[in-house]
């Protein structure tokens, strides 16, 4: 029995050894262990130092990049304001023919090159790093709808040139023209979708249609917004991971290695904080439809009176458009419907001329790109056998060939055609052809009595002698009497002894800047003047910036003439409701 125990009593004894030192073991592997996670938590929160620190120095550099492309648009808008003003002042004048030709190149340069720098500020807004947020901030400002369609196609023509694309957009009868909502927002989802549309087409057009998709209740409505193009289409096992990143924009054959796919993932974004939904219909080889919807409201003054003062006289007009491309022809006619002119259109150059043998025509739109006969070699033939009758060329963007030849037209439009633009061309060409409507052929016509429809007592804060002097001509010729200062300082002066109904206020002046002005007069008056902001800044934030700090409206330059009257026919309205009111009160 005792050798029994004796064995037991050593097997436990080596058991004991042996347990010891496996759990010692543990305990030292376990610390090894400890010190390996802390050595790893060590090196993560190193590298996350250095992300964050990364990060820092991307947001110094966004910003840094930011405050540059501001002044640099600042710099070249502040002139191209005087330029293209007195440009514009220069066409309302009688001039000959080799003048007005001098005119019309010297305002289609100047645009140009506006157009060159809204790209670049249109690239930088496009920065994918300014996206971070899974939210976007939204503004909710009136903006004019067709404004902000045609400075995209603008933007773009250039691009669309190359390959021969129309760029074309038609909006609905119904929808207002006047909304509330985010422009540059709205702008930058249809900068995606008609970029993407032009660098998958190879021929034919890219074209964007606003229709009214619902109407709420109140004044708020939705729209819907159509890109169209006629290019390759996307492949069907392609669709459902379109508005997915990195999914390639160029989903063409014909670019696939310019693409990030970052864009259509913004454009969802921004599309479903503005209420609404974006998405995609395709056939391969015919093209592609992307469509999208937001919730907006329609804004005040959504016609303006003095637009449709131009057609008085002219109503009943015949237009014939000629071009080859059956849906440009379909817009344009139905544009000039909406003027009350009578348009008559041709697909081609033989059928033009068999029209002008049939009909008495009063103005001629002719498309340059045709087949078989362009557009120059037409003219040739239409101008010895109707020489009374205006042509108006619709050129293609960045193509000098009419000028060899420019004598037989009366006005060159560049594509994308602004219809305000060929609406301003077509009047002046019929007030020239008809000498008992007019003493000369101005590029502009001035509403008459806009003035005494629209009293307003007028100070503008402008530090640049140049457009001191435009903007001083240019009220003058609409029968304002406005006031100059130079800067904040002598704003504020001018306000503490005398009333305004409008401030027209630049931002960057010296002394006082127009931001520190408008906020000492929204404290300092008992009775506010409407202050609209007349600036060069026209960055993503500039407007929000003005309305922010007092501003009630906001017009970047440099200055359109329509804008302009628009602005002030709106807030006259406005301060004309406003003194009934304090005096019913």
């Amino acid at each position: 029995m005792w050798f029994v125990g004796a064995i037991t009593l050593l097997l436990l004894f080596i058991a004991y050894r042996y347990v010891g030192v496996g759990i010692n073991g543990i305990k030292m592997r376990n610390q090894d262990l400890l010190l390996e996670v802390d050595s790893l938590n060590l090196q993560i929160e190193q590298l996350i130092g250095k992300e964050q620190e990364a990060t820092r120095e991307a947001v110094v550099a966004a910003n840094a990049k930011g405050k540059l492309l501001s002044s640099m648009s600042h710099e070249i808008r502040t002139p191209m304001n005087g330029v293209i003003g007195m440009a514009t002042l220069l066409a309302d004048t009688a001039l000959n023919v080799e003048q007005r030709e001098y005119a019309d190149t010297i305002l289609d340069c100047s645009k140009k090159l506006l157009a060159n720098v809204n790209e670049i500020l249109i690239t930088d807004m496009l920065d994918v790093s300014k996206m971070g947020s899974e939210n976007v901030e939204l503004s909710n400002k009136n903006f004019d709808l067709v404004n902000c369609i045609e400075e995209v196609l603008e933007m773009l023509a250039g691009r669309a040139a190359e390959s021969e694309i129309d760029l074309l957009y038609q909006i609905d009868q119904d929808v207002p023209l006047q909304i509330t909502g985010d422009y540059k927002r709205l702008q930058q989802v249809l900068i995606n979708l008609v970029e993407n549309a032009v660098k998958n087409t190879t021929q034919g057009e890219v074209i964007i249609s606003v229709i009214v998709d619902e109407v709420n209740a109140g004044d708020e409505l939705q729209l819907l917004f159509k890109v169209t193009d006629t290019g390759e289409g996307i492949p069907e096992n392609k669709i459902g991971d379109i508005f997915t990143a990195f999914f390639p924009a160029d989903y063409s054959t014909r670019a696939r290695e310019r693409s990030t796919g970052f864009g259509l993932v913004i454009c969802k974004r921004i599309v479903e904080q503005m209420g609404g939904q974006i998405r995609v219909e395709s056939t391969p080889g015919k093209g592609s439809t992307f469509s999208f919807n937001i919730v907006t409201a329609s804004a005040q003054q959504s016609s303006p009176v003095f637009l449709e003062s131009k057609m008085i006289g002219f109503e009943g007009k015949q237009v014939l458009i000629i071009d080859d491309n059956i849906t440009v022809t379909r817009i344009l006619h139905s544009q000039l419907e909406k003027w009350k002119l009578l348009p008559v259109t041709a697909n081609s150059a033989e059928q033009a001329l068999e029209i002008l043998t049939q009909i008495s025509v009063d103005v001629v739109l002719i498309d340059l790109g045709m087949p078989g006969m362009n557009g120059i070699q037409l003219a040739q033939i239409i101008k010895p056998r109707y020489p009374k009758i205006p042509l108006i060329l619709l050129n293609t963007p960045n193509d000098d060939r009419y000028k060899e030849d420019a004598q037989v037209f009366n006005s060159v439009l560049n594509k994308p055609i602004r219809h305000q633009k060929l609406l301003d061309v077509i009047v002046a060409e019929l007030r020239h052809k008809d000498k008992s409507l007019t003493s000369h052929g101005s590029l502009h016509q001035m509403p008459e009595n806009f003035s005494q429809k629209n009293p307003l007592h007028i100070l503008v804060a402008e530090d640049n002698p140049v457009n001191q002097k435009w903007i001083r001509k240019i009220l003058s010729k609409i029968g304002y009497e406005c006031e100059i200062a130079e800067n904040g300082k002598v704003v504020l002066e001018r306000v503490g002894h005398e009333h305004f109904d409008m401030i027209f206020m630049d931002v960057q002046m010296p002394e006082m800047d127009g931001l520190e002005a408008t906020r000492m007069i929204r404290v300092c008056l008992e009775t506010q003047p409407v202050i609209i902001a007349m600036t060069a800044n026209a960055m993503q934030g500039d407007r929000e910036e003005c309305i922010q700090s007092g501003m009630n409206d906001y017009i970047s330059k440099p200055v359109e003439l329509d804008e302009l009257l628009t602005l002030l026919e709106k807030w006259a309205l406005v301060i004309k409701e406003n003194k009934q009111l304090t005096l019913q009160g």
